[in-house]
């Protein structure tokens, strides 16, 4: 066998040895990043670790190339500066593309993980899909300009397929992003109760398209998100789940003012002590007289549940004490 041939299988020979010591050294970094508490240290062997050795390989397969070269002139286009400058170009592409995968999976993740929904662990991943497309396309494109191809008709021909993806998916699109802003704003969170446009109920569902939230009628409603976005959104559980119960009170316009208010305080404090699992001690109840014209006298008795899921509760007892509580006074109703 010729020597050249000879010495181009030892190249390749010791580029094999070379990737096995490479891929040994970034084996032994990564158990020792796996032990520091940063993460920067993790990302660099995780994205430096499968292209470095390629490289290792890669150097002494081009040496073994261009030896043989001498034997096989055929092949002298493989150690071309633009095919060296094409391999250098798509291992950085891969760096590159690997360590921003990386790093948005390690910080979005991490990320994701404080909040209860979905969306944001399905926003990662979407743009950890965007970026690595985005950085290989790109990197594609540098080396086809290296062959001097002509890359403007690619350029605008993925110009005009994203046009046609947004303008089809429009809506979807509309919805993913006002689950974002759902997500960053947070105007709610799943458990919460919330009235939307003229739905109330609990949220069950914060999706990438819409969310769910079930009504006082147990029924399920889904909602798009970009309609969520633009909406008022009036959330019953922020900044703490007491509610606030409002009952209204009529009687004849020549009861006496005082005694129907000391009558309504009365039940209050003893709908406070009959009911403290229901009834708050703060906010403190309120009575005033509200309207009067010549049929009534309106009286509006305010007071706090712990929770708003307690507030019918609350307005039934306390709405049988009154009544029971006039009858035996005398007040009469108008």
């Amino acid at each position: 066998m010729d020597s050249t041939i000879i010495d181009s299988f030892l190249y390749i020979a010791a580029g094999i040895v070379a990737a096995v010591i490479v891929y040994g050294v970034f084996l032994f970094l990564k158990k020792r990043a796996e032990k520091s508490e940063t993460k920067l240290d993790d990302l660099l062997v995780h994205s430096l670790g499968n292209p470095l050795v390629l490289l290792a390989f890669f150097v002494p397969l081009y040496f073994a190339i261009k030896n043989a070269i001498v034997v096989y002139p055929q092949f002298a286009w493989l150690t071309s500066s633009n095919a060296i400058y094409a391999l250098y170009i798509l291992i950085a592409t891969w760096i590159i593309a690997t360590f921003v995968d990386g790093v948005l999976e390690t910080y979005g993740d991490a990320l994701a993980e404080t909040t209860e929904s979905e969306v944001d662990d399905q926003i990662v991943d979407i743009l950890k899909r965007i970026a690595k497309y985005l950085i290989w396309f790109t990197g594609i494109l540098y080396v086809f300009t290296l062959f001097n191809v002509n890359i403007t008709p690619l350029i605008a021909g993925a110009g005009v397929i994203g046009i046609a993806i947004a303008l089809a998916a429009q809506d979807l699109f509309s919805n993913f992003f006002g689950g974002a802003v759902i997500i960053t704003d947070r105007p709610f969170k799943v458990g919460d109760r919330v009235l939307i446009n003229d739905i109330l109920g609990d949220v069950v569902h914060i999706g990438p398209r819409s969310t769910r939230v079930v009504t006082l009628d147990a029924d399920i409603v889904t909602i798009p998100n970009n309609k969520i976005s633009t909406s008022v959104v009036r959330n019953y559980s922020l900044p703490s789940p007491q509610a606030r119960v409002l009952i209204p009170v009529s009687v004849s316009p020549d009861s006496d003012i005082e005694k129907v208010k000391s009558i309504l305080m009365q039940v209050i404090d003893d709908a406070k002590s009959q009911k403290c699992e229901f009834i708050a001690e703060v906010p403190g109840s309120t009575i005033y007289l509200a309207r009067m014209d010549k049929n009534s006298l309106t009286f509006d008795v305010a007071l706090f549940t712990h929770e708003y899921t307690y507030a019918n509760i609350v307005r039934d007892y306390v709405n049988t004490r009154i009544i029971e509580a006039f009858r035996n006074e005398g007040i009469r109703f108008a």
